[in-house]
């Protein structure tokens, strides 16, 4: 973040001289000790994301797929006249940790279409399934397993 800052600085002023570079340095470090200080923001949070980089750009490809996926499974619920709609509440509970994950996983559940995140408390989580092929598996689904490793590589 620190960096960022640096950066971000240099390019509000538009050119490189060692004047504009020691004063970004002396701000950006001011503003990352507030960060640090008043924001709960901890340089612990950016070595988890570095060692987690593959893993964050995996999650977001299987997120797609899923969203795909069910994407094509919700247009033939809806538009095929032989299949009954069966909606189902799912509780189940996820040994994730960290309240950020927890909330990455409900809103993936969310955002992939004939499902939706319906409350999260703790480790606790009730979601609405359109039809109950929606809800199968969804316990143990690969979204919980990526969160999981991520999770891991932070604390490990």
């Amino acid at each position: 973040m620190y960096i960022l800052l640096l950066v971000f600085w240099i390019i509000l002023n538009g050119k490189i001289t060692l004047e504009i570079l020691l004063i970004g340095a002396v701000f950006a470090a001011a503003i990352f000790w507030f960060m640090c200080k008043f924001l709960e923001y901890s340089p612990k949070y950016e070595i988890c994301v570095a060692k987690n980089i593959l893993w964050i750009l995996t999650y977001f490809v299987v997120l797609l797929i899923e969203i795909f996926k069910s994407a094509i499974t919700v247009y033939k619920l809806v538009y095929s006249r032989k299949i009954e709609i069966q909606p189902q509440m799912v509780f189940f509970n996820v040994d994730i940790k960290s309240e950020f994950l927890r909330f990455v996983l409900a809103n993936s559940i969310t955002l992939t279409p004939g499902t939706i995140t319906v409350d999260v408390d703790e480790n606790h989580f009730c979601v609405h399934a359109l039809d109950y092929t929606l809800a199968e598996g969804i316990e143990s689904s690969v979204f919980i397993k990526i969160l999981k490793i991520m999770e891991a590589n932070c604390n490990g």
